[in-house]
């Protein structure tokens, strides 16, 4: 017992290095060929250090959770990173030349302290999924409509006015959540994201939803609690996948087609009530 108990005290780090899992600089740096995923959350980080560029095999980044305002110069030298997740940091900007890493596929920088986006951000060819919630972003670069392969955007909670038309162009999308903005219209021609499933609206000052969201016949769940008193367009009611809709006692709601009443479930939210008011927010 006691030899075996060494043996798998012996294994242990080995194991942990196997899967190119990292937790603390010093391995990294002693390992750097194997380096494949660098994990420290919750380590009060004020900076990275400029060495990300030594791991030529890095493929993720988690560093959520700590202080960190800036990104250095090497992370942009990373060029098999697919996945960068900065979730509650203090960063102020991306740098503008996020565009090098072209095969990043998630970037999260939910919960920062950014502003502004850069133009180049539009131009990451394999990016599938941006969580940007919980900032203080006032517009979208219209480069955003080129993210061809953009399947999950989050940009609630944040300062937005108003959304680029370019927005439309993000065939691929199926989760958009712009909830918690001072958005006060949406594109007229918003029914041509065509695999969209989730749209999130709420706590919004829409004046009205356009008709054409009917076109949207993958859609199945729709929030628009909080957005003013308005009326939905009545084409909502001929999507056959609709599931949930949330809205509130101001919004006059769709007649719905008696083909798809019993499967379109309307529920009027009078309170954020977590037993009463969960909407998916599915990936």
């Amino acid at each position: 017992m006691k030899n075996l108990l060494c043996i798998l005290l012996f294994l242990i780090p080995v194991i942990g290095k196997a899967d190119g899992v990292y937790r603390n600089w010093d391995d990294a740096l002693a390992d750097k060929e194997f380096v494949r995923v660098l994990h420290m959350t919750y380590r009060a980080m004020d900076t990275i250090p400029d060495v990300l560029d030594q791991f030529p095999n890095l493929e993720e980044i988690n560093f959520s959770n700590n202080r960190i305002a800036y990104l250095p110069p090497s992370i942009l030298k990373c060029h098999k990173l697919k996945k960068l997740v900065l979730f509650r940091n203090k960063i102020k900007a991306l740098p503008d030349g996020i565009y090098q890493l072209e095969r990043l596929e998630h970037l999260s920088v939910s919960y920062n302290d950014l502003t502004t986006l850069p133009d180049s951000i539009g131009y990451l060819p394999s990016l599938t999924v941006l969580y940007l919630n919980g900032n203080d972003i006032v517009s979208l670069p219209a480069s955003i409509g080129n993210l061809k392969k953009l399947v999950s955007l989050r940009v609630g909670s944040n300062r937005l006015e108003k959304l680029p038309p370019e927005i439309t162009q993000l065939k691929s999308l199926q989760l958009l959540d712009i909830g918690n903005n001072y958005i006060e219209a949406l594109p007229e021609n918003i029914g041509d994201l065509s695999e969209l499933h989730f749209f999130y609206l709420q706590q919004n000052r829409l004046v009205t939803i356009p008709e054409s969201l009917g076109k949207c016949r993958k859609l199945q769940e729709l929030d628009v609690v909080r957005c003013g008193a308005l009326r939905m367009p009545a084409s909502l009611a001929d999507i056959a996948k609709l599931e949930e809709v949330y809205v509130d006692e101001r919004i006059i709601v769709f007649y719905q087609n008696p083909l798809y009443r019993y499967r379109q479930r309307i529920t009027v939210v009078t309170s954020f009530d977590p037993n009463i008011y969960r909407p998916s927010k599915a990936e």
